[in-house]
């Protein structure tokens, strides 16, 4: 065992024998308060707010009531007291005082609540949330609260989200900051690339809750990523019974789009259940128009690319209260994708000195694929005193595709008839990843502290085989110069420590520290004789985590976090193999790309939970991006390289603005300068900046008859795309309205996106390395859709059945 693993089970060891001495020292000396809530009915009283007050005035502690009406208070310190318990459907009570001493140990407080006045069989809870909500330490974006968004799949409800951006290949950045990591229900997705824009798109808004912006997480969270992250959170069932919904929607845009849904929820007081099943059909165009100049040649083309995908997404999930104060759930869901992908490209190929236009290259590249996605999560709450907490995750997944690739190439005279020669291929790329993780957090609260530690252990090995055919007189030869096996595994052990102090009613101070050691190893098997076959990386890192925030429990809320993070590099960009697009481009891993790290500085302010205005700096070191290279006389290769660093600093603005009764307008704002410097191989200088800057209006009016209008306007300045090229600016123009019928239950929806077909087009251009591109990208961008929804059964969400779910944050149940 190497050094750095013998310190860190040191350092778990440490942690636990703190926390055994820290409750056996706590229960010898301190006094727990315990009883059961019952109404005038003998019935108990779930979830109610129990406040423990000291000297009439100063709360010191807070629980909530269990499926059975117990509570518990641990932890408690001589002194005089009050109790406190609020519920919706009963009167407020406050005990009297009553005094503990040292000699108490233990004491029963059992009580007996009166409803309200006007009391009715159950309370029906039907407050529309808001579209953003600001937290502690995140903004939510509440997906249903958009008419807009409907009808629209994961990927496309992040370009709406606020401080989120798209680049042109699907890579998505946060305040400016790319090598974001994406979370769905709180489980971290391995996946990237092309695999995690496939996943996004397999999820639909009708079954996506809400939408989580960490952009500079604490120590709690796993330190991968320096973009920060983002947690989709699927819909739960809330009601009790049996109940459910079904939806579909269509949008048209050049081609056409459709998903169709079907959700069904069965629950009780103590078990609750959701199946979801969505079927999906998304075709996207894409065109590429551009001018390339590189050593003595100028290469225009003009690339044409329809992309098919398919198929099918079934999520399951199962809550169950095993007992007064522990909970599990279990959720799965696989996805299973077709792809039918058809590119066509014509290169006209000049020769600049001699001005000569010397021939043409006529390639095509049909690709047929699939791909299977299984996740599972096993989550266990334990509350294990009234002050203190354990949950455990185990997280296992499989991810697959087989793709196979043909590729026609035909070179043709300057004419465009005759024949000069033809080079078809074709090859197939198969990818299996599997992955489990196993974490286990503990807090533990006292009067104005709170403690929490945890460990994490998580293994990924990804298998990849790629096999190259040369086409001859239309039987494929296999080409095993061309071919490989790249096999990768990466195991990731962290251990965590978060201090929270409480100095007083309005300041508070946070710090952390993270500790992660990872093994990996990329081993490359080939007949081709290369230098890097096999890398293996041993590296243990420290991620500090420090935060002040000042809450006048009014309108002001001001916070400080300063965190450092990591991003490792992705399994495809580490194999060194070539894939070619056609026989001009190629795609290339690097195996010797280095992880890169990331300090981020962020001062946030919020007035009202209206305004959030959020001022960021960030230093990220050996920052990677896939560089266009030269390579020979006309071809060129896209490869990942690492850059010496990335700075980013800049401004975030959200504020919601009350217009009058019927019209809500919500604007988010960004603005920063972000530069990339770098040296690749010595050869080429890359030294770009830019101050960028893009802003959101989003419109919420209500009409006549209950209709909901959604208008919004978004623009976004010129901006830079994979660290070394330009992108003009673009704005545009979208809608949504919605109508609910039927007591609610059925709901119409009417889209439309870039309806004024203004950021469909995204020219782009760069000038390094000898190379010189100027060009357009354009996407099927402009749509109008169609969704509808129908709910079944019985959708009231009864405030009295709210269950302990494992997977939300249990502080949320306790009135504040």
């Amino acid at each position: 065992m190497n050094s750095s693993k013998h310190w860190l089970l040191t350092i778990i060891l440490l942690f636990t024998l703190f926390q055994v001495h820290s409750q056996t020292t706590n229960n010898v000396q301190k006094t727990q308060i315990s009883g059961k809530l019952i109404d005038q009915n003998k019935n108990e009283v779930v979830y109610a707010s129990i406040t423990l007050i000291l000297n009439d005035s100063t709360p010191v502690n807070r629980t909530i009531s269990s499926i059975t009406g117990d509570y518990t208070i641990s932890n408690v310190n001589p002194g005089n007291y009050k109790i406190k318990v609020s519920h919706l459907e009963y009167k407020t009570y406050s005990s009297e005082r009553f005094t503990i001493s040292k000699s108490n140990r233990n004491i029963i407080k059992n009580i007996t609540l009166k409803p309200t006045e006007n009391t009715l069989g159950e309370i029906v809870i039907t407050q529309k949330k808001a579209l953003v909500e600001i937290k502690p330490n995140k903004l939510i974006f509440n997906v249903s609260s958009s008419p807009s968004a409907s009808g629209t799949n994961g990927l496309d409800l992040l370009s709406q989200t606020p401080g989120v951006t798209l680049d042109m290949n699907n890579n998505i950045s946060l305040l400016g900051k790319s090598n974001v990591q994406i979370y769905l229900n709180g489980v971290q997705s391995r996946l990237s690339g092309t695999d995690l824009t496939s996943f996004l798109q397999s999820l639909t808004s009708d079954i996506i809750d809400s939408i989580e912006i960490i952009s500079n997480p604490p120590a709690k969270y796993s330190a991968e990523g320096t973009g920060g992250i983002i947690n989709i959170r699927m819909k739960k069932n809330v009601s009790t019974g049996f109940n459910g919904s079904i939806a579909s929607s269509f949008t048209k845009g050049i081609e056409y789009r459709y998903n169709n849904s079907l959700s069904v929820n069965f629950g009780n007081e103590k078990i609750k259940t959701n199946i979801d099943f969505t079927n999906t059909h998304n075709n996207y165009l894409v065109r590429f128009d551009d001018e390339k100049q590189q050593n003595n040649s100028t290469l225009l083309l003009d690339s044409k690319e329809n992309k098919i995908k398919g198929g099918f997404n079934l999520g399951f999930a199962i809550e169950a209260q095993i007992s007064n104060n522990q909970s599990l759930s279990i959720e799965a869901r696989s996805i299973l994708n077709n792809n039918d992908n058809s590119l066509n490209s014509t290169t006209d190929i000049y020769q600049t000195n001699p001005s000569e236009f010397s021939e043409i290259l006529f390639s095509q590249s049909f690709l047929e694929g699939n791909s299977k996605n299984h996740l599972a999560n096993l989550n266990h709450f334990w509350n294990t005193s009234g002050t203190s907490t354990l949950v455990t995750n185990i997280s296992l997944g499989n991810y697959s595709s087989e793709n196979k690739t043909e590729q026609p190439n035909t070179y043709f005279e300057p004419d465009g008839t005759t024949i000069k020669s033809k080079e078809d291929t074709t090859f197939k790329a198969d990818t299996e990843i599997n992955l489990w993780s196993i974490k286990t957090d503990y807090e533990k609260d006292w009067q104005n502290l709170s403690f929490s530690t945890g460990l994490k252990y998580s293994w990924v090995i990804s298998k990849n085989d790629f096999t190259f055919f040369n086409i001859e007189n239309e039987i494929p030869i296999f080409d095993s110069s061309k071919s490989n096996d790249f096999n990768y595994t990466e195991n990731v052990a962290a251990i965590y420590a978060n201090l929270n102090i409480k100095f007083n009613t309005v300041l508070s101070f946070n710090a952390g520290i993270r500790v992660e050691n990872t093994v990996s190893r990329g081993k490359l098997t080939s007949e081709i004789d290369i230098d890097n076959k096999d890398v293996t990386r041993n590296y243990t890192n420290f991620f500090p985590n420090i935060g002040l925030s000042f809450d006048d429990q009014k309108k002001h809320n001001l916070s400080l976090n300063i965190g450092r993070r990591i991003t490792r590099p992705n399994y495809q960009d580490l194999n060194p193999f070539e894939t070619p697009t056609s026989q001009l481009v190629i795609w290339k891993g690097n195996p010797f790309l280095r992880p890169n790290y990331i300090m981020n500085y962020q001062l946030s302010y919020s007035y009202n939970q209206k305004l959030i205005l959020t001022g960021f700096y960030s230093n990220t070191t050996d920052f990677f991006s896939r560089i266009i290279e030269v390579i020979g006389e006309n071809r060129s290769q896209f490869i990942p390289r690492n850059l010496q660093s990335s700075i980013n600093y800049g401004l975030s603005l959200s504020y919601t603005m009350t217009i009058n009764k019927y019209w809500e307008a919500v604007i988010f704002g960004n603005l920063n300068r972000k530069t990339f410097d770098g040296e690749l191989e010595g050869e080429t200088i890359i030294n770009l900046g830019a101050t960028l800057w893009d802003y959101r209006i989003q419109n919420n009016i209500n009409l006549p008859h209950d209709i909901l209008l959604d208008i919004n306007f978004t623009q976004r300045s010129k901006w830079i795309w994979r660290g070394s090229s330009y992108i003009k600016g673009t704005h545009s123009w979208n809608f949504g309205v919605r109508k609910n019928l039927f007591n609610e239950k059925l709901q119409i929806r009417i889209t439309g996106s870039d309806i004024l077909r203004t950021t469909s087009d995204y020219p782009y251009y760069l000038n390094y390395g000898g190379l010189g591109l100027n060009g357009v990208y354009t996407h099927d961008g402009r749509r109008f859709g169609l969704g509808i929804t129908y709910k079944f059964g019985n959708q009231k969400a009864k405030n009295k059945r709210k269950t302990n779910s494992a997977l939300d944050d249990e502080l949320n149940r306790i009135e504040k």
